[in-house]
């Protein structure tokens, strides 16, 4: 690979790894385990308390969500 290739490499992975910095810290906030508690709680149960801290099940679908869209930001070639 050149070295160009190296550096195109690496800006990538550093693209990548901020791409999904940014997205932990929206997904595993307490006010994002709020919102989801106020959308999913009354059909899958508690996401979390008052003040946001997860539950097991809240914890569960936020890694799952995650996963997902992690999955989708590779798809996106952004």
């Amino acid at each position: 690979m050149s070295r160009s290739g190296k550096k195109n490499a690496s800006a990538d992975k550093w693209r990548y790894t901020l791409y999904t910095t940014a997205l932990l810290l929206i997904l595993f906030n307490p006010w994002m385990y709020k919102v989801m508690n106020g959308l999913l709680s009354s059909i899958v149960g508690p996401i979390s308390s008052n003040l946001g801290c997860p539950t097991t099940l809240g914890f569960g679908i936020h890694a799952l969500l995650f996963t997902l869209i992690v999955r989708l930001l590779m798809d996106l070639h952004i």
